[in-house]
Parts: structure tokens; C-alpha cells; sequence
């Protein structure tokens, strides 16, 4: 089963996410996916191989090709591979965040000297400045970063819909 997942391309994953709406034929297959009918036979057997996909024969003129639950359960796990990464980024940028907006909010704080000192031995001193780096760049940067991933994400979801909108 491992082996038969790692051999997943790209014309294999069409031909999953096609069967996941309805059951297809060969040549319904060939006609929403563009491919030409031995190839789509030839990925099809391979998919009924590794159990992904089972061929319902009842007797009539067409032979008709439905997804497993396995094949199921590849598809859904596709997904969450795909968003495991831009989950752990998404929570790196806020905890980056978070971080860095504490540690402003600790270096504005003024301190005093609780201590008398004569007025004279006192310097002249302007307005009380942050002590450390200032560490603005780092939130700007992963705001910028935040709404690059949510403008890929719009980008990804519009494309997909063109694409549905075209196959069917």
C-alpha cells in the first residue's frame, strides 16, 4: 500500500479526484480528463491494483469505475500533507508576532532611579528612549508574510474553481 501511494502522480490524482464526484467509464474519464483512452486504462488497472479504485462490471455494455475508501482516505490525506506546512508557518508568524510585540512592549517601559542624586551631578536629558533593538522590522516583515499566504491561498482557491468549472 506504501509503495502503491509513493507511485501517486499526477495523472493518477486527476483520475482520484475525478472519481470522487461519481462514477466514471473509461472513456468519460478520457473525455473530462483529456487523455487518451489506453492511458487512462493503463493508470485505472494500476489504481485498482493498489485498491484505490474498484470496477463495477454488472453485466451491461459499460464498465464503470468508483473510488474505494482507500482511495478516499488518500485523497483526504493529500490534502492535509498540503496543509500541514502552511499550518506550521501560519503559527510561526504569530507566535513571532506575539513575540515581538511583548518585547516592544517591555522596551517602552521607562525605568527611574529610585535613588537621590543633587540636581547639578544630573545631566540634561531630552525624552526617555527605549532600551534594546527595535524589533518593528520583525513584525512588519511577518505581517507581509501573513498576507502573502492569505493572497496565496485566494490565488490557489480561484484557480482550482477555473479549473472545476472547466473539467466538468
Amino acid at each position: 500500500m506504501v509503495q502503491a501511494e509513493q507511485d501517486l502522480n499526477g495523472t493518477r490524482v486527476s483520475i482520484l479526484k475525478a472519481l470522487n464526484g461519481r462514477k466514471y467509464t473509461v472513456s468519460e474519464l478520457s473525455r473530462v480528463l483529456g487523455l487518451s483512452k489506453p492511458t487512462i486504462l493503463y493508470h485505472v488497472r494500476i489504481l485498482e491494483n493498489a485498491g484505490y479504485v474498484r470496477r463495477i462490471d454488472d453485466g451491461r455494455k459499460w464498465v464503470y469505475y468508483e473510488l474505494t475508501n482507500s482511495g478516499r482516505s488518500v485523497l483526504r490525506w493529500r490534502k492535509v500533507k498540503m496543509l500541514l506546512p502552511v499550518a506550521a508557518g501560519a503559527t510561526a508568524l504569530i507566535a513571532t508576532a506575539t513575540m515581538a510585540i511583548t518585547r516592544l512592549g517591555v522596551q517602552k517601559r521607562s525605568y527611574t532611579v529610585e535613588k537621590y542624586v543633587p540636581r547639578e551631578t544630573v545631566p540634561e536629558v531630552g525624552t526617555p528612549k527605549a532600551m534594546g533593538a527595535d524589533y518593528t522590522w520583525l513584525l512588519i516583515v511577518g505581517l507581509l508574510c501573513v498576507a502573502t499566504i492569505v493572497l496565496l491561498a485566494i490565488y490557489l482557491a480561484i484557480r482550482k474553481r477555473r479549473r472545476e468549472k472547466n473539467i466538468f
